[in-house]
């Protein structure tokens, strides 16, 4: 016979570690994930990590539930874990553990593109192209109050370069400045 600790998987700590898991902590998570403005990369990923891990240990508890409920003597625990019901448990870890794997991707999917565009810039960089060095050296000194850049703009990089054939620089040396 059972003890009385035994007579409901609803009394026990696994029962209460699935509903942390499933229930609890992603609520947390998306709660958020909805109230701050801002996350860096690394919370998103850690984020996205914890909600398929907490989906794992969903699906590992809900099998061990089930196994359970079909010893002990109460009908309860056959009528949410042994039956079709407990199909729809699995729900919550299949949305969780789909949500968490696209915020992953969505990490490594940034980090990638960003990787292909350095690698972009790189090749474009390597390639022969004439830029016009002349121009800058032609050019009078503008004084330091006009150097500096409206706030609009501070922190942008520019990226402008002067292509030209030598003919243009050519001409271009002979004008008087």
């Amino acid at each position: 016979m059972h003890a009385l600790s035994d007579a409901s998987l609803f009394t026990q700590v696994r029962f209460w570690v699935l509903v942390l898991c499933s229930l609890v902590i992603p609520g947390a998570i998306f709660i958020t994930l909805f109230v701050r403005r801002e996350f860096s990369k690394r919370t998103v990923l850690a984020f996205g990590l914890l909600l398929i891990v907490l989906a794992g240990m969903d699906i590992f508890l809900l099998r061990a539930l089930s196994l359970e409920a079909q010893a002990t003597p109460s009908l309860a625990d056959d009528i949410v874990f042994s039956s079709e019901l407990s199909i729809a448990l699995y729900i919550f870890p299949a949305a969780f553990g789909t949500f968490g794997l696209n915020m992953v991707s969505h990490v490594l999917m940034h980090y990638l593109k960003q990787k292909e565009a350095r690698f972009e810039a790189h090749r474009n960089s390597a390639q022969p192209a004439l830029v016009v060095e002349a121009v800058q050296r032609g050019r009078a000194r503008v004084p330091a109050w006009r150097r500096t850049r409206p706030a609009k703009l501070r922190g942008r990089r520019e990226r402008t370069h002067i292509a030209a054939t030598r003919r243009d620089t050519r001409a271009f040396e002979r004008e008087p400045s």
